[in-house]
């Protein structure tokens, strides 16, 4: 059950709704800033909107990077409450936003691609100016498809449409020069396929990288030999193992490195996803995807994003899974990281289609979804959801 009041900030309406099933069961009332849904429904009649990624910002609020007609650019910031506040559209020369903004240094970077040469460009968000600047581009760098930041490196991976490869780079603090690169063969050109990715106009496909907790293996994403694969590479990039896809319709949707070589991952056969929320993986392996064990899932939608993040709740170290089901709600499971025990599971809408695109958590174990929802008959807009620790600690009871 929904209850909705609609605020009007500029061009901006901020559909405030308050969704019961979820909320309304707490003990105690709950603060504005620690639960919300706010869906940002603008007026551009059928501009579809692909949010991308979301991050706090020191003021309590949140940065939001968005594609939208396509690969058009646009950051969006919100206050605590999720309220709208400004937003800028990136001028049409700056297109492919990769999915992540990295913070380094107090600074918000993202990564997006020049639309005529097809190269990296590496853009600073400027919060008190409401805007974004370039700080370097890579003329390189063709194609980029993925970018992460540990605490000790930064990476960023792409196609390489002249060598058929997909490389991998890694850059300094302030992204503006990279220090290492590697590069595994892909002996395919996939350059279709990339450019339904970017451009929304067909498959996305998961491209990531993440590294290891004692960095010693960098794991990622992306095209190799004929398929979508897992692909490790040392602290040098130098390949040391693969999982291979099954062509180009399976693959990993997500993964999150636990340490020793333990992994919680998401991975994906056509139609089909599959998760295991704790398995070894050996980094030096030549295998199969499907090699790996893991549990089907059939009520999650395998083409939408699947997001794996680690949680702190008190003294509990969860593992947190969410997808979007068949029936386009929101699902979150939460597992403890040791074990791999389900400790609860929430759904999270109903009357409005919800896909999930990122998430953001908190020291204290909130945990704010950035979602596309689907209003008024087939508007695409983004939403952001904010659960409060407290709905948590009941899920996981």
């Amino acid at each position: 059950m929904y209850q909705k009041s609609i605020v009007k900030s500029g061009s901006i309406f901020v559909l405030m709704i308050t969704l019961l099933s979820v909320f309304a069961a707490c003990k105690k009332e709950v603060k504005p800033e620690d639960a919300f849904v706010k869906v940002y429904n603008e007026q551009g009649g059928n501009t579809i909107y692909n949010p991308l990624s979301i991050r706090k910002t020191p003021d309590q609020g949140y940065l939001i990077l968005s594609a939208f007609d396509g690969w058009k650019i646009q950051l969006m910031k919100i206050d605590k409450l999720g309220d709208f506040e400004w937003k800028y559209n990136l001028p049409d020369t700056y297109v492919n936003a990769v999915p992540n903004i990295i913070i380094r240094g107090g600074n918000y970077y993202f990564v997006c691609m020049d639309q005529v040469g097809l190269f990296a460009k590496v853009m600073q968000i400027n919060i008190n100016a409401k805007n974004a600047t370039e700080v370097k581009d890579f003329p390189y760098v063709l194609y980029p498809t993925a970018v992460f930041a540990s605490e000790q490196s930064i990476f960023l991976q792409n196609y390489n449409r002249s060598s058929y490869q997909t490389e991998i780079y890694k850059l300094n603090e302030t992204l503006t020069d990279t220090l290492l690169s590697g590069k595994v063969d892909v002996l395919d050109n996939v350059e279709e396929r990339l450019v339904d990715h970017i451009t929304f106009a067909g498959k996305r496909m998961p491209f990531f990288i993440s590294e290891t907790p004692e960095a010693d293996h960098v794991v990622m994403s992306g095209f190799y030999k004929y398929s979508f694969s897992l692909i490790f590479m040392d602290e040098n990039l130098d390949f040391t193992g693969v999982y291979n896809g099954s062509n180009y319709n399976g693959g990993m949707n997500a993964i999150l490195p636990l340490g020793n070589s333990n992994y919680a991952l998401a991975r994906y056969s056509y139609s089909s996803l599959y998760f295991n929320p704790l398995t070894f993986i050996d980094p030096t392996a030549i295998a199969m995807g499907e090699s790996i064990g893991a549990n089907g899932v059939p009520e999650i939608d395998a083409s939408k994003p699947v997001l794996i993040k680690s949680l702190n709740l008190d003294s509990k170290k969860l593992v947190a899974c969410i997808t979007s089901t068949q029936s386009n709600q929101v699902l979150i499971q939460f597992y403890d990281s040791k074990t791999g025990e389900l400790k609860g599971k929430k759904y999270v809408g109903q009357n409005i289609p919800f896909t999930v695109a990122d998430a953001a958590t908190s020291a204290s174990g909130e945990l704010i979804l950035l979602v596309q929802a689907t209003i008024m008959g087939g508007y695409k807009r983004i939403a952001t959801i904010k659960i409060d620790k407290e709905q948590i600690n009941r899920t996981i009871e």
